[in-house]
């Protein structure tokens, strides 16, 4: 099978640093332990930034504001797709409307989802909005690869996305609620056919099981696609060389900085190599398992109490009133 990804990348993509790890999981105290204040800082969306109490979001969505007014560049760095930040103000949300900003954040600190880094690294914007990055599946690839999904039933498990939609190749998504509404997809996916799918900008598939890629035994993982794990069974497909590390060169690089200026919080697998790459990385206290022992330090805080804005208080001082 043909597996080239179609990758536009300005600037080029620069090596990603080795980081010595020797004090990862130094616990973060309640007394303002000083930490080095980076220019730049990715925050992950799901299951850190975002959380079921309305007043801890409330609060997050100051500290972030708070952040940018004092100057630093903080930005998403996600799984997801830019409409998230961008839905209610968009008039056609795919996503929860407003999930994670609201009208007031965007009037208050201009910031809509830019700069930002989505589907895992596939897509890469500068804070005008210019896409610096996009990594595609090749048309061979989906055309192969859904003519694989179709020969064996599969598609009521199989989700594609680009930046500005979701699609499925049958009309039936009841396997995949779930799933999507984990990532805040609320609306029903759009019914396509394998050749409408060839000619979208598709960077990211979602299957709702690993042997989906698994049993494709022509192809590879981590040579022709990068795959993590998601929630409920369900695993994020991208194009090779694909992570959260590579969008943030690619965007690091647009400010001639590296991840040596650069923060970090996630949660998630996807967010290991981008922990890994940053100077300065935080874990949620209620991370996955396996994750904390790649970020330098790990938070008390899960992300229902608050781990967002203190980390926002920890490193740049700043309120979150």
């Amino acid at each position: 099978m043909d597996t080239v990804v179609q990758c536009v990348v300005q600037p080029a993509l620069l090596e990603r640093p080795v980081v010595d790890l020797s004090y990862r999981l130094e616990e973060v105290s309640h007394n303002n332990r000083p930490l080095s204040r980076p220019g730049h800082f990715g925050v992950d969306i799901d299951g850190t930034f975002l959380c079921a109490d309305v007043d801890v979001l409330a609060k997050n969505r100051r500290a972030f504001a708070n952040a940018l007014k004092a100057g630093y560049r903080v930005f998403f760095c996600t799984g997801e797709c830019s409409e998230i930040a961008l839905s209610s103000l968009a008039g056609r949300p795919h996503v929860s409307s407003m999930a994670v900003l609201d009208d007031e954040f965007v009037r208050s600190t201009g910031y809509r989802g830019y700069p930002g880094i989505y589907h895992n690294g596939a897509v890469v914007y500068d804070h005008n909005g210019v896409v610096l990055r996009m990594c595609k599946f090749s048309e061979v690839f989906i055309s192969e690869f859904c003519q694989y999904v179709i020969s064996r039933e599969l598609q009521r498990s199989v989700v594609f996305c680009d930046m500005e939609d979701t699609y499925m190749l049958c009309d039936d998504s009841s396997q995949m609620t779930n799933i999507l509404a984990d990532v805040d997809v609320y609306t029903l996916p759009t019914l396509v056919d394998t050749a409408d799918l060839a000619r979208k900008n598709i960077t990211l598939i979602i299957v709702g099981n690993g042997e989906i890629m698994t049993k494709q035994a022509h192809l590879q993982c981590n040579v022709d696609y990068v795959m993590k794990e998601g929630s409920f069974g369900a695993w994020d497909v991208t194009p090779c060389t694909v992570t959260k590390a590579e969008g943030l060169n690619v965007l690091l690089a647009n400010y001639n900085a590296t991840g040596s200026d650069c923060g970090f919080i996630g949660n998630g697998t996807n967010d290991i190599e981008a922990m890994r790459l940053c100077h300065i990385s935080f874990a949620v206290g209620n991370a996955e398992p396996g994750v904390k022992e790649h970020a330098k330090y790990t938070l008390h805080e899960t992300n229902n109490s608050g781990a967002f804005h203190k980390t926002m208080e920890l490193v740049y001082g700043v309120p979150c009133d």
